[in-house]
This record gives structure tokens, sequence and C-alpha cells, in this order.
């Protein structure tokens, strides 16, 4: 689901992406079937699709379309980039277009790794499926004249996307454009180099913060208290606020000091360590709750310790790691 465009030229760079994906969930078979006949342009209308599903007989799986996936970007001042998924017999991989002013590469990845790194000159790049590419070609030389500029390009965006969006299903009619002004010369590609070892090092960094994100997520799943003391109620209503408790009522608030082997986690992180303090609640009769209780959790229950009165929370509470 992509279009991608991309002009380097000797007037200045322009890239610009539509927003369309596809979320689906199916038969392999079936979707493979699905996307042999949107991919070669056999299918190119909502209609002609709903009654493709309903001859495959899908009705345990679901096929949606969602726009607002950005797919290009500026990555700086010379340099602007985009990206489209990429079949092949190993998965899918991903192709990166960059384009500054007389210059343009295109690179493949494999998580973060650098498989292929191509660099040209002036071009007009589209990147997409068989069928949005011959669209964007048939507006190019009908309308543009084969040969754009910088200018009767951005001018004419609009009118190319609604061309291609209303030619097939694949692509919205929504797009992102960025584009960078200058001529071309002869360090254009080191230009291009220079921003491409940037842009993969960010991505590097954040596919990094993303495994570190994960494994804290997994810890928490791992470490939350199934069964034990979590704490001791220090105080009965209170107007400070807590995770997950900020709209409940302040007289059913709790404070409740955590026990010495127990933390709260919110998103992965330690908001309050052993022998701090959080803000919970109570749901039922705060009156029957006094400092000095114990909030336990009792098969997977969290409770007021032989109260039998429910405490909530946004946090999540865990044993500590040692």
């Amino acid at each position: 689901m992509t279009l991608v465009l991309a002009y380097a030229g000797t007037d200045g760079a322009l890239v610009a992406g539509d927003r369309r994906t596809l979320v689906a969930r199916m038969d392999e078979e079936k979707m493979r079937k699905v996307e042999e006949k949107l991919y070669s342009g056999e299918i190119r209308t909502e209609e002609e699709l709903e009654s493709f599903l309903k001859d495959l007989d899908v009705e345990d799986g679901y096929f949606e379309f969602h726009d607002d996936r950005k797919k290009v970007w500026k990555v700086n001042d010379e340099v602007v980039a985009g990206e489209v998924g990429v079949r092949s017999a190993k998965g899918v991989r991903r192709r990166r277009v960059y384009a500054t002013p007389g210059a343009h590469a295109i690179v493949e990845l494999e998580g973060e790794k650098v498989l292929s790194k191509n660099f040209g000159g002036p071009a007009l790049i589209v990147e997409g499926p068989k069928v949005v590419k011959e669209l964007v070609i048939e507006f190019v030389n009908s309308e543009l004249g084969g040969k754009p500029d910088l200018e009767s390009l951005r001018n004419a965006l609009d009118d190319l996307f609604e061309y291609v969006s209303s030619g097939t299903i694949l692509v919205s009619s929504e797009y992102d454009a960025y584009e960078v002004k200058g001529k071309a010369d002869p360090l254009a590609r080191a230009r291009l180099q220079k921003a491409i070892d940037e842009d993969i090092e960010r991505l590097r960094e954040h596919r990094r913060r993303l495994a570190e994100e994960m494994l804290k997520h997994i810890r928490e799943g791992y470490d939350i208290l199934k069964e034990g003391v979590v704490g001791e109620v220090v105080e009965v209503g209170t107007e400070e606020e807590g995770k997950g408790v900020e709209d409940v009522p302040p007289e059913r608030r709790i404070v409740v000091r955590l026990a010495e082997d127990v933390d709260a986690r919110h998103m992965g992180d330690v908001v309050a360590g052993p022998g701090e303090e959080i803000v919970m609640a109570v749901e039922g009769n705060p009156e029957e709750v006094e400092p000095g209780d114990r909030v336990v959790v009792k098969d997977g229950v969290m409770k007021i310790d032989g109260k039998d009165l429910p405490v909530i929370t946004g946090y999540s509470i865990c044993r500590t790691r040692r």
C-alpha cells in the first residue's frame, strides 16, 4: 500500500508519499490471492475488493485500510527521503529513496542492515506497486509533459494523488510532502552519503530503544506481584493523584507505603521503590479502611487485607529485582 515519489532535480528536491496502510488477517493463501489482484490492478475499487473477498469466502478474517502512516520525511536542510516495503523471498525489506538537488540514492535495508546502496543523478523516482507506477507515469506524461521541474511538480501534487487514488484503492488521496531548495553541485553525492549515514544511525538508535522498551515490558510482566503484601495504608482520603485513580473521588483515594520487596512501575519504569508511597484507590466504603491496614494480592486480586475491599491502581505492582 504505497506511493512514494522522489524528485531530484537541478533546481531542488522533493519527496511525497501517501498515507495508506493495509491491516489484514486471513488465511495466507487467500491473502496472497488478494494481494495479487490488488498489485496487478485487477482490483481497483472498494466494491471490487468486497466482491472478491465475498467470492473467496473470507468470513473469519478482516481487511482494513488506514490512512495514518507517514512514509516521507526531511533528513536535514539538504536531503529529503521516503520509504516503502519491498517483498522478497526472505520476507519484507525496506527500500529508502533519498533526494537532494542534483542527485538521488536508493538504499535497501533488512532490519538496520544495509543490503545495497545505489546512487544516481537528477531523476524522478516512483516507488510502489506496478499499477501505482503506471498511474503516476500516465499523469506525469499527460499533465506535466513527462519532465516536470520542482515548481510544476509541487503545484500538481494534489491532482496527482487524486488521480492515482481514483485509479487504485492502494493509495490514499491524502499525502505528506517535503522539499529542499538549492542547485546541483559536485558535492551532491557526498551530501547524500552523509545524510544516509545519519539516517541509518537514527534508525539503529530507534530500534535499540524499542528493544529496551520491549525488554522492560517483558520484565514487568514477569515481575508482577501475583500473591503477597503490597504495602501499608498510611493515609485515607487525599487530594494527591496517582496513575489510574485521577477520576476517583479524593475520599476513596489511599496513600500506600510499599513493602520492602515491592515497587510500582509504569511503562516498564520504576516510579516508586520499596518503602516509598503511591496513591491508590479503594472500591467500596472508604470508612472501612484505616491507616495501618495492609494492601495485599490474594488469588490475583488486590484488596484491603481482611476487609475484602478491592484496591485499584494504574501502576504495575511488582516484586523488586535484587
